[in-house]
C-alpha cells in the first residue's frame, strides 16, 4: 500500500489553517489569460484577477511588473485590481500584453507579489 504523500504548503494549512500566505513557502503560480482579455494570478488558495485597462497613446517605455523586461508602450497593458475585501480602492499594474511570452520569463516571486498585493489589504 502506498502512502500519500503531501507538499510542505498542504502540510502547514493542514496544522495551522490559520497561516498568513506571505509566511507559506512557494507553491506553483499560475499566469495566464483568459478569453475576455482578464489576467489571472493564482498559486492555492488565493486567485487574483487582474481587469485589462484602454491602452492610452504614449511613447514611454514602461517595466512589465511581471517579467521585469522594458518594454514599448504598444507591447504593454495596463491593468486593475480590487485591493481588500471590499474591493473600493484600486491598484495598478504593467504586464506583457502578450502573456504567453511573459509566462516564461516571468519569476514565480514577482508573481506571487503581485497577488500577495491583490489579496492582502
Amino acid at each position: 500500500m502506498r502512502e500519500k504523500t503531501f507538499e510542505e504548503r498542504e502540510l502547514i494549512l493542514e496544522m495551522f489553517p490559520g497561516t498568513s500566505p506571505e509566511l507559506l513557502p512557494p507553491g506553483e503560480v499560475l499566469y495566464y489569460r483568459d478569453s475576455v482579455g482578464r489576467v489571472h494570478i493564482q498559486e492555492d488558495p488565493l486567485h487574483l484577477i487582474l481587469e485589462p485597462l484602454e491602452s492610452t497613446p504614449s511613447t514611454a517605455p514602461v517595466i512589465c511588473e511581471a517579467c521585469l523586461r522594458h518594454l514599448r508602450r504598444s507591447a504593454a497593458q495596463f491593468f486593475r485590481f480590487g485591493v481588500g475585501e471590499d474591493e473600493r480602492h484600486y491598484r495598478y499594474v504593467v504586464l506583457c500584453r502578450s502573456t504567453e511570452s511573459c509566462t516564461g520569463a516571468a519569476r514565480p516571486e514577482r508573481l506571487r507579489e503581485i497577488l500577495l498585493r491583490g489579496i492582502l489589504p
